[in-house]
């Protein structure tokens, strides 16, 4: 019977990007296709939220009870399952203690069906931290103070994305600073810790203070020596307070490259990492006269400075291609 499942669903299952899990503070889950990046309008804000084709919900069930359900073999495991009125999928209970077993049984019935080409997402908020340890299963934390819930965290867990509010730098060697994407408001502090140790790929940072030039100048100079930021594609860091430093003093201190001011320079996006959670799924586009060269293999960053922001993006171009690109 599965396989003639699968067989019919073979153009709709090759269709499927993506597959992500959320879990919320009272023990309820979802299991969805993300579909399309919404804005919608409350009374206070615009927020995004993400439409969605929903696969499963699950349920922490607090006693033994099973009314009206019945049971299915998930990956070798049995999990109750019902049919409620009020939902338009399967919905699986099982008891708090057999969360984690039956979390992964439904994970890995994914990858058996479906297969390991896909991307599988775990949504992560600090309101009820549960992260489960899966194959091919990249984790999403959003959460109000990071430095509150990090400690809690395994050590050897790599996110692919944070968001969140960090008021103290983490050590050196904390393993957030490998995460993916970070999208940070941060202290002066910490600020400078991350354009230390991020090791990262796109960091859009927000700082409540001013910026010192010398850690914007100690980021650039490591760059360009290739001694850090092997992995970096995009950095964007907005302060509330301005430099004391002019744009051009900055610059000068980088020690820019210029394009002639009569001349276009190329525009530098990259998507961004999670973009499927994203209206706008690319970085917002540099379009600079200044760059700087990484030493190491020629590769090209462009470099904005433009009143409260400091923009850095990464092409996979050499100086030589980059300037051929300009118009």
């Amino acid at each position: 019977m599965k396989k003639l499942i699968k067989s019919s669903q073979t153009k709709r299952i090759k269709n499927i990007g993506r597959i992500a899990y959320s879990y919320d503070r009272i023990g309820e889950g979802m299991v969805y296709i993300p579909i399309k990046p919404i804005f919608r309008y409350t009374s206070r804000r615009t927020i995004t939220e993400t439409t969605k084709e929903l696969i499963l919900r699950t349920v922490e069930r607090q006693d033994d009870a099973k009314n009206g359900s019945f049971q299915l073999n998930v990956a070798g495991k049995l999990i109750d399952f019902e049919i409620r009125d009020h939902d338009n999928c399967p919905v699986a209970s099982f008891l708090s203690i057999d969360k984690v077993s039956a979390i992964e049984s439904i994970h890995n019935y994914f990858l058996d069906f479906i297969g390991d080409s896909i991307e599988y997402y775990w949504l992560a908020e600090n309101r009820k931290l549960f992260i489960p340890r899966l194959e091919n299963l990249s984790v999403c934390l959003r959460t109000y103070i990071l430095d509150n819930v990090w400690d809690t965290l395994p050590s050897s867990l790599v996110l692919k994305q944070v968001i969140g509010w960090m008021k103290n730098p983490f050590k050196p060697e904390s393993n957030f600073y490998q995460t993916e994407s970070i999208l940070l408001n941060l202290h002066n502090k910490a600020l400078l810790a991350v354009l230390r140790y991020f090791q990262g790929r796109q960091a859009i940072l927000t700082c409540s203070y001013s910026f010192e030039i010398e850690g914007w100048t100690e980021f650039v100079n490591r760059w360009k020596s290739g001694e850090a930021f092997q992995k970096l594609e995009y950095l964007d860091v907005l302060t509330s307070v301005g430099t004391e430093s002019s744009q051009t003093e900055i610059l000068n201190a980088i020690g820019v490259k210029q394009i002639d001011e009569t001349k276009t320079p190329p525009s530098h996006t990259v998507p961004k990492i999670c973009g499927w959670r994203y209206v706008r799924p690319k970085t917002d586009p540099i379009i600079s006269h200044t760059y700087v060269v990484r030493e190491t293999d020629n590769r090209v960053a462009s470099i904005e400075v433009r009143g409260l922001t400091l923009k850095f993006g990464v092409w996979n171009e050499t100086e030589e291609q980059f300037l051929a690109l300009v118009k």
